[in-house]
């Protein structure tokens, strides 16, 4: 003999069955999306960092230290001056010993403040001279015109000179010395009784000058000033 169920109970029974299936299903879905979210929040990420060399800088050139500077004392040049006192006054000297001295050079160099010329002589005595400005460059004795340039003329005479035979060092010969400086001109002219006539052509008016006598070796010194 078969019961019939309520219908009312089996409706019930079949309603309670699928909520308590649908919760199931819920749980699972709801433990599944939790899981994920711990694994990703308790993730560590790690960088991968290269370690450069340390790098020490350069100063540059305009940065490195001055090299010290060493302090040069520089010499004060200082004009040298002309021998004795120039002045324009006629100038003269006796020579002194024998009559056997020879002239072996005339030189002419053009300083700062004057113009010197250097008769060379040699021989054991002391030579004098005779010095003073002429106007007319004529020869000794003759009285015979030089050529010899300039505007103005010292006659300069050198004492105690002898001729090529009475001499043991040969002399130069007679003529032209060229010039420098304010000189434009130097004739020695001719030895005449122990004297050597040398005429000085000097551009412009005749200015003040000195005769000096240097020795080792034997020679008179003549500054003209400028």
């Amino acid at each position: 003999m078969r019961l019939k169920l309520p219908t009312i109970a089996r409706s019930t029974g079949i309603s309670v069955a699928l909520l308590v299936s649908t919760s199931l299903a819920l749980s699972a879905c709801d433990g599944g999306s939790s899981g994920t979210t711990s694994s990703s929040s308790s993730a560590t990420v790690v960088t991968e960092t290269e370690t450069a060399d340390p790098v020490t800088a350069t100063p540059s050139p305009s940065e490195s230290a001055p090299s010290p500077t060493t302090a040069v004392d520089t010499p004060t040049s200082t004009a040298l001056p002309p021998l004795g006192s120039p002045t324009l006054d006629q100038k003269q000297q006796d020579p002194d010993g024998e009559f056997d001295m020879s002239i072996t050079g005339i030189r002419v160099a053009e300083h700062e403040s004057f113009t010197r010329v250097v008769v060379d002589i040699a021989g054991d005595s002391k030579p004098g001279w005779w010095v003073d400005w002429t106007t007319e460059p004529v020869q000794q004795a003759s009285g015979l015109p030089v050529d010899v340039t300039g505007d103005s003329f010292l006659d300069l005479n050198i004492e105690g000179i002898g001729y090529p035979d009475q001499v043991d060092v040969p002399g130069v010969d007679s003529g032209s010395f060229g010039g420098a400086g304010i000189v434009e001109d130097i004739n020695l002219t001719s030895i005449f009784e122990a004297r050597a006539q040398i005429l000085i052509g000097v551009s412009g008016a005749p200015r003040s000058y000195s005769v000096s006598l240097l020795q080792e070796p034997t020679r008179v010194v003549v500054d003209i000033v400028h």
